[in-house]
């Protein structure tokens, strides 16, 4: 067992420093957390003191003990949008100041003054005019009257009113996001020309239910004897047809394949049984194993009531 210093009881903390739990039970291959199993040769860890810590492949998250099976997260990026204030802009308003002359009329009164000289008959000086009797001087004689006064008010003439109103408007935020896609690469899987993979072959129920299924290929071998004992006729109608075929292509055999007949490869190697004929390919009952469709293109030649394929049995056998 490497000494990777795992015990029981030991808590193990993701790449995000998350809990994952404790260490459950450890053997030579793994050591199990919560019902998942990871390997015990990964690397994608550390120890120190009594945790454990993912480390490497932050995306692995180990190995379910019950189905073993791995798994990969795929991932991708989402735009997630989200409001907030913000100023947009503002309004301006602007006030200047200009100048203009204004005539305004006014009715203003004064006072004007005659001087007339007027003679009169002599006469002698009464009391009070001999203090001012042979007096050199001026007399000064008040004119009044009314002037304008200006003064400026300022007074208020008209408002400029400035509302705000709330509007909504739908917008279309466009990002860039990321996305992981994933491609199963199986080198293991040998691809056979002409041959095409049944959808749904693993729950070929008439498949399962063919005698022989379950108990081996007793019965199977059985049924082909029986097959070869009911086609004397057949095989005797072919003695011409086989002597002018020498030009004919896959789909010219077309015609002449029936259901229940043995399909082999080129080499011999025994395939199985024509089960089901469609337009452009054909069902092959594989003995123990998945249906698979054959494309007529790939009969090499049809010999009585067997099937002679282009390609050896062993690539129509390894067809998963």
């Amino acid at each position: 067992m490497p000494d990777y210093n795992i015990r029981r009881g030991m808590t193990l903390y993701g790449a995000d420093n998350q809990s994952l739990g404790t260490v459950d039970d450890v053997n030579d291959n793994y050591f199990t957390v919560g019902g998942q199993q990871y390997p015990m040769t990964s690397g994608g860890y550390r120890v120190q003191d009594n945790y454990v810590y993912l480390t490497g492949n932050q995306n692995y998250t180990g190995t379910n003990q019950n189905s073993n099976e791995m798994r990969v997260p795929v991932m991708e990026e989402q735009l997630n949008v989200e409001k907030r204030q913000a100023q947009l802009g503002e309004v301006q308003v602007h006030k200047t100041v200009t100048q203009e002359q204004v005539n305004v009329p006014v009715e203003l009164r004064r006072e004007e003054v005659n001087v007339q000289q007027v003679d009169v008959n002599d006469r002698p000086l009464q009391a009070g005019e001999y203090d001012n009797a042979f007096q050199e001087g001026t007399i000064r004689v008040p004119v009044r009257g009314e002037e304008a006064v200006v003064n400026k008010q300022a007074v208020v003439t008209g408002e400029v009113a400035i509302n705000k109103t709330v509007t909504a408007e739908q917008q279309t935020v466009a990002d860039t996001v990321r996305r992981e896609q994933v491609q199963v690469d199986d080198s293991s899987v040998r691809n056979t020309g002409g041959v095409v993979q049944n959808q749904g072959y693993n729950t070929d129920a008439s498949y399962q239910n063919r005698p022989g299924y379950q108990t081996g290929t007793t019965n199977y071998d059985t049924d082909r004897t029986n097959y070869s004992a009911d086609a004397p006729d057949y095989s005797a109608n072919t003695g011409n047809y086989a002597a002018s075929t020498g030009n004919m292509s896959g789909s010219d055999y077309a015609s002449n394949l029936r259901e229940g007949q043995d399909v082999v490869g080129s080499d011999g190697e025994y395939v199985g049984r024509v089960k089901e004929l469609s337009n452009d390919q054909f069902r092959v009952d594989r003995k123990m194993k998945p249906d698979i469709n054959v494309t007529y293109s790939t009969i090499q030649n049809v010999n009585g009531d067997q099937v002679v394929l282009n390609a050896p049995g062993a690539d129509f056998n390894n067809f998963i």
